[in-house]
């Protein structure tokens, strides 16, 4: 059976310590802050429903610090205990209950209770009827849920309390989670300082806090952690790729490719005939812009989900076609399509006049504009599961297309591996067939750390593409920080009794 490595949190999310075998020298420190650089400047901690990539990404991250979900998703896609220890459905998938870890506190004292729990999952969820009990809470539905464990394991579905200000703000306020890291300063936009959780029912971290600094460009973070001004920073894929064949100073890692870069026709398009969107998807060549615009970074793509999730993309194919194209166009008259793109996007421009100068090449006119009505739009989509029916429901969210309808029996399996992958295709294949979105690339999500942030199995520095979702221990392995504090004279197993829980 084939391992999927997902690394849906990609590099702060293991940060967070857990409890685990004896370390080999050298001994892990506890004690000092590390350094996080992000992108997005967020006015409120809390995932938009309709967030950028980028923003989505470093939201999750920084979320997962403070809150937990009921389950987690490993690195195949089986669902693992978190808050929950336990589960069960009814045969309809209607009814599910989820027992709950006993003593976990918020980060305010109040108890993580059933009550409290519930209250938290009705508020995200109207159309659930959440109900708790002496130790457990309970999830029912009018319709079927097989696929809720995937779905309780998104970002979107921390147990965070939001306390209200004056004005009735819910989002005001930072939120008070379970997780290992404690929110203990927050300017919105510009700075959040996160404090280790001493009570942390998974273990008490090694480092005392981690101060993220957010607005800052691709550019201005690499310099920073090139001054060792900083300790995790985000990357473009195409410089991870750079830095890992070149070698340097921090190290650099890609994920599994867990966005899809598509052509995304509006509901009022110009391109109405389905034989004018095909012609177009002839028309792209992939190679050479992923080879120059992209650098080498990413796959070519035909597909919404990507191949280390269903292992059938090769049936859909990726190579440009430009005789196919002219051929559909039959010598009709065509419209001039108006191309939109994210102009905060570094590439998407740069994408965009290629994909225009490759539409003209068979008959098709399109032009490259931020402004006026568009007929297409180039974005970018999250994949934010490694199961791989809710990533594709989630992309269809995304990109405005009808949800994909599965059979019960192919959801809610115990891992991703076990889907009948006929009714996965049949599922995808249906949203592609009108051609109302052309998929381009499946892109991974890149970043970088400095050398001092070690791993508390093996001493050595973070290697992010092993670590994954294991949420490896890790700590700062210098004294160049004045938060740094050695204790030789404890033991690595000499932890906080909550890390022994």
């Amino acid at each position: 059976m084939r391992r999927i490595a997902y690394r849906f949190l990609a590099a702060i999310s293991v940060l967070v310590a857990y409890s685990g075998a004896a370390c080999a020298a050298p001994r892990p420190h506890y004690g000092g802050t590390l350094r996080v650089m992000l992108q997005s400047a967020p006015d409120t901690l809390g995932i938009p429903a309709d967030a950028t990539p980028a923003d989505y990404w470093d939201m999750a991250r920084t979320l997962s610090l403070i809150g937990d979900t009921l389950v987690t998703l490993d690195a195949q896609g089986r669902p693992q205990p978190s808050l929950a220890v336990a589960w069960q459905s009814d045969p309809s998938d209607r009814h599910w209950q989820f027992t709950l870890r006993r003593g976990v506190k918020f980060h305010d004292g109040s108890a993580a209770s059933p009550a409290a729990i519930a209250q938290i999952l009705g508020t995200l969820h109207s159309s659930w009827t959440v109900r708790a009990s002496a130790d457990s809470v309970t999830i029912e539905s009018e319709t079927a849920m097989p696929s809720l464990l995937a779905e309780l394991a998104l970002p979107r579905n921390l147990l965070l309390k939001r306390n209200a200000d004056a004005n009735n703000n819910n989002e005001s306020r930072p939120p008070i989670g379970t997780g290992p890291f404690l929110v203990a300063d927050w300017q919105p936009g510009k700075r959040l300082k996160l404090a280790a959780s001493e009570e942390s029912w998974a273990g008490r971290p090694f480092v005392d806090a981690i101060e993220i600094e957010f607005g800052k460009s691709l550019r201005d973070q690499a310099i920073a952690l090139e001054l060792d001004k900083t300790d995790v920073i985000e990357a473009a894929p195409q410089a991870a790729n750079a830095s890992q064949r070149h070698g340097t100073s921090s190290s650099s890692s890609l994920s599994l490719p867990v966005e899809l870069l598509a052509l995304v026709f509006s509901a009022n398009s110009k391109a109405r005939d389905p034989r004018l969107r095909e012609a177009l998807a002839l028309a792209i060549d992939r190679k050479p812009i992923q080879s120059v615009l992209l650098k080498g970074a990413g796959e070519p793509a035909a597909s919404i989900l990507p191949n280390w999730m269903t292992g059938y993309t090769a049936v859909f194919s990726v190579q440009a076609n430009p005789q196919r194209a002219r051929s559909l166009l039959a010598d009709s008259r065509q419209p001039v399509l108006n191309l939109s793109y994210d102009a905060s996007d570094p590439q998407a421009q740069l994408i965009a006049e290629r994909i225009a100068l490759n539409a003209r090449e068979v008959g098709i006119a399109v032009q490259v504009s931020v402004s006026g009505a568009e007929d297409i739009r180039l974005m970018r989509v999250v994949l934010p599961s490694p199961d791989p029916a809710t990533s594709v429901s989630e992309a269809a969210r995304q990109l405005r297309l009808p949800l994909p309808a599965f059979p019960a029996a192919t959801l809610g399996k115990s891992s991703n591996l076990d889907l009948d992958l006929d009714d996965l295709y049949r599922a995808e294949r249906g949203l592609l067939d009108d051609y109302a979105v052309i998929p381009l690339f499946h892109l991974p999500i890149a970043s970088a750390v400095s050398a001092r942030v070690r791993d508390r199995e093996t001493g050595r520095p973070v290697d992010w593409n092993e670590s994954g979702l294991s949420r490896a221990d890790v700590w700062l392995a210098d004294s160049r920080s004045t938060d740094l504090r050695s204790t030789d004279s404890r033991s690595s197993d000499a932890r906080p009794q909550a890390a022994r829980r």
